[in-house]
C-alpha cells in the first residue's frame, strides 16, 4: 500500500484506551489499517480467483478468519505496514490481498480489565467522539464482540475505509480489513468467517 497514512487514527490504540477503562483522551496518530501477523491459507487453487478458500490463522492461535474467493498472501515482515501504537508481540496477523485492495490484520491487546458490557459500552463512546473519522457506524454488541466501521482521509486526499470487530473474551481482540479502494461491502465480506480458535 503506498497510501500515506501518517495522520489516521489508531484503532488499536482506540481499543487499548477503552480496554483499560482510561478517560476518553486525543488518540495517537497511527496508521489506521494496518494489518498484523502471519497465517496459515490453504486454497483448492492457489492462483484461481473463483471457488477458493483461505483459512488464515493467527499467529498466536486465537483466530481464525475464513475467507472465499481472496488471494491473501502473508506480509508481516513489511514495517510499512505494520500499524502504530501495536507491539510485535500484539500483531498476530498480517495479511494483502493485491487484487481486491485489501489488508487484514489481527492483533491480541491482552487481558480483558472489564466484563463485556462495559468494555463494549466505553468502546462505542470512544470510537462515536474520535475526531477526524467519517462514516462511522457502530454495531449491536453481543455477548462477545462488537462490529464497527468508518473512513479516513489521507494526508494525499485519498479515502480509506476499514471495517473491523472487536472480541472481548479473556484478552481483548480486534480484527479489521482496510482499502482505499474496496467498498464497505467487500470488507464485511472479508470478515463474515471470523472465529476466536478454542
Amino acid at each position: 500500500m503506498n497510501m500515506n497514512k501518517k495522520n489516521l487514527v489508531s484503532i488499536p490504540i482506540l481499543l487499548l484506551l477503552s480496554a483499560c477503562n482510561k478517560a476518553r483522551e486525543a488518540p495517537a496518530q497511527a496508521t489506521a489499517s494496518e494489518p498484523i501477523a502471519s497465517a496459515a491459507s490453504t486454497a483448492s487453487a492457489p492462483m484461481a480467483k473463483e471457488n477458493t478458500v483461505q483459512e488464515l490463522n493467527s499467529k498466536d492461535s486465537k483466530i481464525r478468519i475464513v475467507i472465499e474467493n481472496a488471494q491473501f498472501t502473508d506480509v508481516i515482515k513489511d514495517q510499512n505496514l505494520r500499524p502504530e501504537g501495536i507491539s510485535a508481540d500484539e500483531l498476530t496477523l498480517l495479511q494483502r490481498d493485491n487484487t481486491s485492495g485489501i489488508t487484514l490484520y489481527a492483533a491480541n491487546l491482552g487481558k480483558a480489565k472489564t466484563d463485556a458490557k462495559t468494555y463494549f459500552t466505553h468502546l462505542k463512546e470512544t470510537l462515536q467522539s474520535a475526531k477526524d473519522m467519517d462514516n462511522m457506524r457502530v454495531g449491536i454488541a453481543t455477548d462477545n464482540r462488537m462490529n464497527y466501521r468508518f473512513s479516513q482521509t489521507t494526508e494525499d486526499g485519498n479515502t480509506l475505509s476499514e471495517n473491523c470487530i472487536a472480541i472481548h473474551e479473556t484478552n481483548i481482540y480486534t480484527v479489521c480489513a482496510s482499502s482505499a479502494t474496496a467498498s464497505a461491502e467487500q470488507l464485511a465480506f472479508v470478515l463474515k468467517d471470523v472465529n476466536l480458535i478454542k
